[in-house]
């Protein structure tokens, strides 16, 4: 019984760096995506800015907008989750711990969310002016 105990406390231990690079990968894989869509709004953003046709630019901010909410349900997971992380605890759905991270890995994707929501508020300043909502330069 001893010996199969040992036996599978090694095999654990043996696993759990396999476990993390997996979650390294499936981390560095979610940022990619995040990338991609922040470059995705951006084009968006200009299709917008571009277009003089009042239905085209609507059904383009529509799908800006859609686009935008997918990136926010993305942010939001990887917001919970690096707070549990940082503190050595699982926040969120716990699939890319942090804990594991240097402090400048950690700063770096927390400097990277930062600019995603940056980027993301002025946005939705854009889209409320192109609206002509109150503040707005457009009228």
């Amino acid at each position: 019984m001893k010996s199969l105990l040992s036996t599978l406390a090694i095999a654990v231990l043996l696993a759990a760096p396999l476990a993390n690079a997996q979650r390294d990968m499936d981390t560095q894989q979610h940022m990619e995506q995040m990338q991609q869509r922040m470059e995705q709004m951006h084009q968006q953003m200009e299709r917008i800015q571009q277009t003089q046709d009042e239905k085209e630019r609507q059904r383009l901010m529509q799908e800006h907008w859609r686009t935008m909410r997918e990136q926010m349900t993305d942010m939001r997971g990887m917001g919970g989750n690096m707070m549990g992380r940082m503190h050595g605890r699982r926040g969120g759905n716990g699939d890319m711990p942090m804990h594991g991270m240097d402090p400048e890995q950690r700063e770096a994707m927390m400097q990277n969310r930062m600019d995603m929501m940056h980027m993301m508020m002025e946005h939705m300043m854009e889209h409320h002016e192109m609206m002509g909502g109150p503040g707005s330069r457009r009228r």
